[in-house]
């Protein structure tokens, strides 16, 4: 029973970490396709596996990046080429998680700006 809590303790505290990589004001922006947290959600769902996905989300620097200012105003806004920026200028971020992985975020960051720009 010990062991199952401690199991769930872990997936609710890696579910709250990963809703609090995407500000919650984006999601109330809603389209016919959906919020773009939704859409980052599936994009994440498709790059990473969950346990990256944890990794991730639980890096003190991507939980510092996603709590700055900068990153929240940049979320609200759904300004992706800002969203970029920081992730790209973060060196530590890049060494938490790797360079490699950042690079696929900014490649999700870069679909995220197309369909909303397009309207998807």
């Amino acid at each position: 029973m010990k062991n199952f809590k401690t199991k769930l303790g872990v997936v609710v505290g890696t579910a709250v970490i990963g809703m609090g990589v995407i500000a919650l004001p984006a999601m109330a922006n809603t389209s016919s396709n959906g919020s773009w947290f939704t859409r980052m959600h599936t994009l994440m769902n498709q790059t990473f596996t969950p346990a990256q996905q944890e990794q991730f989300m639980s890096s003190p620097a991507m939980q510092q990046l996603h709590d700055s200012s900068a990153m929240q105003q940049a979320m609200q806004d759904q300004n992706y080429g800002e969203m970029q920026s920081l992730m790209n200028s973060d060196q530590t971020l890049k060494k938490e998680i790797g360079a490699q992985n950042v690079g696929k975020m900014n490649q999700m960051m870069g679909q995220l700006q197309g369909n909303n720009q397009s309207g998807n």
